[in-house]
C-alpha cells in the first residue's frame, strides 16, 4: 500500500512539472523595438542572449511583421528554435513616427498585462527602433539591449534623467495635471547610441522635444534631489561691465564662460492671484570653471555675478514654459498644484488644460554662490 502511495505521488509530480526551462533553449530577451510601417502595421525587433554550446554567437538580432504586439511576439517565435523569454526585458524602444502619430498606449497596455514583464522595464524613443538595436559600434556588452539597459540605467541613477521607467510614464499618463516625458536615444553612423534629448508627451503622443540640459528647469519643481547637472553659461562682455564685474585677465573674444554645479536646491509652485504662478527656486552652487578668471575679493562681486546668473536661469526658464503652453503640456505638473486647491479638486483634465494655457507663469529663480574653490 505504502508503495502504491508513493508511486501515486511521483506520477503526480510528474504531471505538474513546470516546461523544460534548459538554459540552452532559452532566447532571453533584453530589448524590444517597435516601428511603424503604415497606418496598423508595426515591425517589432528583439534582441536574444542564447547559451547554446552549438551557437558561435551570443546574442541574435531578429525582426518580425506584424498588426499588434502579440502578432509580432509569435512571428518572432516563428523564426528561432530557442524559446523566446521576456523575464530578463530591460528595455522597450519606440521609433519616433509611430509615437507622434498613433500613440504608445496600446502596445504598453499589453506589456503591462504581462506578468513576466517588470514595472521598471526603461522606455525609450529613437528615430528607427530596428537601425538601434541592431547598431554594432560598442563591444563591451554581448548585445545592444545590456548597452542601451546600463546606459538609461546610469542616467536615472544619477538622476540624470527624469522618471523614465513603465511604472512612473503610466503614472504621470493616467494623473490628472502633469504630462510624461521619455528619453530620446539618438543612432548615428559609426558612434553607439547616446541620449541626446527628452521627448515631451501629451497623453501617450509625441508632440515636442526638449535637451537634456533644459529637464533641469521640470526636475526643479518635480524631484526633491535630482542631479540637476553642471549648468555652462555664455555671457556677453558688456553684460559684466554694466554689472560692475571685474574679470582679473583681459578677454580673448567677447563672452565669458561659467560652468556651475548645484550643490542643492529647492522649488515651489505658488498661485498668487487666480490667473498668477509664481515658480520659485532657490539653487546653491559651486563654481567650477570660469574663462577668463574673475575676482571673488568681495561679496558684492559674487553678489553681481549671481544676479547675471539669476537673469539668464530665469529667461530661460520663462522661455520653456511659453514652448510648454504653445505645445499644452504640463511636465512640470502645474496642473496637479491647481488640482490640490479645494476648489478645483474636482476638476477635469479637459477644463484643468483650458485654465493652464491662461495662465501668466512667473519664474523667480535665485541663484547662491557657496564654493568658489576646488570642487570634489
Amino acid at each position: 500500500m505504502k508503495k502504491c502511495f508513493i508511486l501515486l505521488c511521483s506520477l503526480l509530480c510528474t504531471a505538474c512539472m513546470p516546461p523544460d526551462k534548459t538554459l540552452e533553449r532559452q532566447g532571453i530577451s533584453t530589448i524590444i523595438g517597435y516601428d511603424l510601417l503604415d497606418e496598423d502595421t508595426y515591425k517589432g525587433t528583439i534582441s536574444l542572449l542564447q547559451f547554446d554550446r552549438k551557437e558561435e554567437k551570443t546574442s541574435v538580432t531578429i525582426s518580425a511583421v506584424g498588426t499588434t504586439s502579440k502578432q509580432i511576439r509569435e512571428r518572432l517565435e516563428q523564426q528561432t528554435s530557442h524559446d523566446i523569454t521576456s523575464g530578463q526585458l530591460r528595455t522597450i524602444l519606440f521609433d519616433k513616427d509611430m509615437t507622434e502619430m498613433l500613440g504608445i498606449a496600446s502596445f504598453l497596455d499589453t506589456m503591462q498585462r504581462d506578468t513576466s514583464i517588470g514595472y521598471l522595464i526603461f522606455l525609450a524613443i529613437t528615430n528607427n527602433a530596428e537601425d538601434t538595436i541592431n547598431n554594432n559600434n560598442y563591444e563591451e556588452f554581448p548585445d545592444m539591449g545590456s548597452y542601451i539597459y546600463q546606459l538609461l540605467d546610469k542616467h536615472e541613477r544619477k538622476e540624470m534623467l527624469i522618471d523614465s521607467n513603465l511604472h512612473d510614464f503610466f503614472s504621470s499618463l493616467y494623473d490628472i495635471g502633469i504630462d510624461p516625458t521619455l528619453p530620446i536615444i539618438a543612432n548615428k553612423k559609426g558612434v553607439a547610441p547616446y541620449i541626446n534629448s527628452v521627448a515631451l508627451f501629451k497623453g501617450d503622443k509625441m508632440v515636442g522635444s526638449i535637451s537634456l540640459k533644459k529637464t533641469l528647469f521640470i526636475k526643479l519643481f518635480t524631484k526633491r534631489d535630482a542631479f540637476l547637472g553642471d549648468i555652462t553659461f555664455n555671457i556677453p562682455v558688456e553684460v559684466l561691465e554694466k554689472k560692475g564685474v571685474t574679470l582679473v585677465e583681459k578677454i580673448k573674444g567677447d563672452k565669458f564662460n561659467i560652468t556651475i554645479r548645484p550643490i542643492k536646491y529647492r522649488g515651489k509652485i505658488e498661485f498668487s492671484k487666480e490667473e498668477a504662478v509664481n515658480l520659485n527656486a532657490t539653487i546653491s552652487v559651486s563654481t567650477i570653471e570660469l574663462q577668463p578668471a574673475v575676482t571673488f575679493k568681495n561679496k558684492e562681486s559674487i553678489k553681481k555675478l549671481e544676479q547675471i546668473l539669476e537673469e539668464e536661469l530665469n529667461k530661460e526658464l520663462g522661455d520653456i514654459l511659453e514652448v510648454f503652453r504653445k505645445l499644452e503640456i504640463d511636465p512640470i505638473g502645474i496642473g496637479r498644484k491647481i488640482k490640490s486647491i479645494r476648489k478645483y479638486s474636482n476638476t477635469n483634465e479637459e477644463d484643468l488644460r483650458e485654465k493652464y494655457s491662461r495662465l501668466k507663469f512667473k519664474p523667480n529663480i535665485t541663484i547662491e554662490i557657496k564654493r568658489t574653490g576646488a570642487v570634489d
